[in-house]
Parts: structure tokens; sequence; C-alpha cells
């Protein structure tokens, strides 16, 4: 009997615009520490979703977002999100 050999996960690109910075940020990382990984430092405190420090447009992509009371619900519908509890759905790009 041969197993499968688990499939690599998901890694999604995401382009912050303002350091003109590609990152590789696979499906089950926050974006917060795909960005960390990568060398940079972008804001953040509590990176729990709490206080709001990293709140970044999100200018095109889809992420999967458990915020802790650090965003508002119409921040979120102008298109914010906060990068410390988002992960990627599709590639991003992102003001920051």
């Amino acid at each position: 009997m041969s197993e499968t050999p688990p499939s690599a996960p998901t890694t999604f690109k995401v382009q912050l615009t303002l350091s003109g910075r590609e990152i590789e940020c696979r499906a089950d990382q926050f974006v917060l520490f795909a960005a960390k990984d990568a060398g940079l430092r972008l804001p953040c405190s509590c990176t729990r979703g709490m206080c709001g420090t990293c709140k970044s447009k999100l200018i095109s992509g889809t992420v999967d977002m458990t915020p802790d009371g650090g965003i508002r619900q119409r921040e979120i519908d102008q298109g914010w999100i906060l990068v410390c509890c988002s992960k990627p759905t599709s590639d991003l790009v992102i003001e920051r």
C-alpha cells in the first residue's frame, strides 16, 4: 500500500505597493508573519487583531480575516484589513 506524499501548501503572491516588494505567503499563514519572514518590518503591536496598528488597504485580492475588535465593519467594507490576522485566499495587492 503506497501513501500519497503530502502536498505543498498553497502559496500566494503579496505585492506591497509602498515598499515595492513582493513576497510569498502560504494560505495557512498570516500576511504579517510572511512579511516578517521575508525581512520586512510592517507596523504592528498586538499581532492578534485587537489594536488596529497593522491596518492596511487591500487593493486587490481576498483574505480570510479573523479580527478581535481592531477594525470596524465599515472599514472592512471600504477594503481595509488587519495583516496580523489575515490569511490570503488569492494573490494580493496591499497598500503598505
